[in-house]
């Protein structure tokens, strides 16, 4: 009788030992001064994960300026700060986020404060800036971007893409929302500028679809490109099922040169 209840017990205090750890949770707490990133040459891989948090996690992260460099060509450039998915949570504050690349074949990726699954970002940064130089480059920023039961907070100064060469793509991605996504922005001006030919420049600005609900509150929108043979479009609060609340300033588009594209989608239903 007494061996039964002994091993009855004990059984009972291990399935309880792999219950918490089932449920734990994992918390990481940071502070740091600038973070910089530089390589030259060619087939180099560049990443950098800041303050992200997945499953049950939980990141508070507080760091200066955020820096990505690259010269060559074949080279891969990712940064991603403070995003959340599965039950995490994320909460990040930065000075300047700069990625910048020269070269050829190159590819540039940065996505700052977006939520998936039931996760929650918070995120504030000053400006954010990508820049590329040379020829056949890709170019891609998300900010504040929500899917599934994600919701996503974020604050930053400016947000700028620069490009220069040609056959060169440019897409930026900010508080769009989806699923039961909730997306809340405040930035300042957003601008893209490419010079050169056969370019493609594209933003997404509080966008909704599905029961996503976006609100997002911007300085002027503005993209520029110079050359031939370039496309130039912006979609901007345009709702699918969703609900999309913008406030902007002033939009602009800006061509200069020949056999060029320009495409506006604002308000949409």
């Amino acid at each position: 009788m007494k061996t039964i209840r002994k091993s009855t017990l004990a059984v009972a205090i291990a399935a309880l030992w792999m219950a918490s750890s089932v449920h734990a949770q994992s918390q990481s707490q940071v502070k740091a001064q600038d973070i910089s990133q530089g390589q030259a040459g060619m087939l180099n891989s560049q990443s950098m994960d800041l303050g992200n948090a997945k499953n049950n996690g939980k990141a508070n992260v507080e760091v200066g300026n955020v820096k990505q460099g690259q010269a060559g060509m074949l080279q891969r450039q990712n940064m991603a700060i403070g995003n959340a998915s599965g039950n995490g949570k994320s909460n990040v504050k930065a000075g300047t986020v700069i990625q910048g690349q020269a070269g050829m074949l190159n590819n540039q990726d940065m996505q700052i404060g977006n939520a998936s699954g039931n996760g929650k970002s918070n995120v504030q940064v000053g400006a954010v800036v990508q820049g590329q130089a040379g020829m056949l480059q890709n170019q891609q920023m998300k900010v504040g971007n929500a899917s599934g039961n994600g919701k996503s907070n974020v604050k930053a100064g400016a947000v700028v893409q620069g490009q220069a060469g040609m056959l060169n793509n440019q897409k930026l991605e900010l508080g769009n929302a989806s699923g039961n996504g909730k997306s809340n922005v405040k930035v300042g001006a957003v601008a893209q500028g490419q010079a050169g030919m056969l370019n493609n420049q594209q933003a997404k600005i509080g966008n909704a679809s599905g029961n996503g609900k976006s609100n997002v509150v911007v300085g002027a929108v503005v993209q520029g490109q110079a050359g031939l043979l370039n496309n130039q479009q912006v979609n901007v609060g345009n709702a699918s099922s969703g609900s999309s609340n913008v406030v902007t300033g002033a939009i602009v588009q800006g061509q200069g040169g020949m056999l060029q594209s320009q495409k506006v989608n604002i308000g949409n239903n």
